[in-house]
């Protein structure tokens, strides 16, 4: 085959490998909220606005490459859905972050709210996609918890490990 036949279908396949990848990076880039700053969502509880990385205060979600069970057993998913949750809610905008503490990574601690929203952390937790950080049946969050539980929400609809059992059993690499 010559240069000149196959250059419309090498033209179709840069075309579609460019929507695919025009896709994938404008998925996971910072979104704009009505104020103009910039918000990039790591997990199901962290995310970065203007510079700052957030720690939504008092939940546990799950980390990016966690997979959770269904009830019938087959394996899903459920770190990046967390994540896509949390991304939901902050697309609705005015994102506002009330400054706690600082943890050990230096992320900034915070409860946040967006338009809608008056406490993002409590809505992950009742939809399911993030589970109460105290011990169990603790904290401000058990009772949204509990709802979510009790209604098969989210992470509730089969099983899962605990965020923290997770990190334990996947330790991250240290960066060199």
């Amino acid at each position: 085959m010559t240069l000149r036949r196959l250059a419309p279908w090498i033209f179709v396949a840069i075309l579609v490998i460019g929507v695919f990848a025009w896709n994938f990076y404008f998925d996971r880039e910072p979104r704009i909220d009505k104020d103009g700053r910039g918000i990039a969502v790591q997990d199901g509880d962290s995310f970065v606005i203007q510079q700052t990385t957030i720690r939504l205060d008092g939940i546990d979600a799950p980390e990016i490459k966690q997979n959770c069970y269904s009830a019938d057993g087959s394996i899903w998913r459920c770190g990046p859905e967390a994540r896509n949750q949390l991304l939901k809610m902050l697309r609705k905008g005015d994102v506002k972050c009330e400054p706690r503490a600082k943890d050990r990574y230096g992320r900034t601690i915070a409860k946040c709210s967006a338009r809608d929203i008056p406490d993002i952390a409590e809505a992950m937790v009742r939809q399911g996609w993030a589970i109460n950080a105290a011990h169990v049946g603790e904290g401000k969050y058990a009772a949204a918890e509990e709802e979510a539980k009790n209604a098969k929400r989210g992470l509730w609809q089969g099983k899962f490990d605990r965020p923290t059992v997770y990190r334990l059993q996947h330790p991250r690499e240290e960066k060199k």
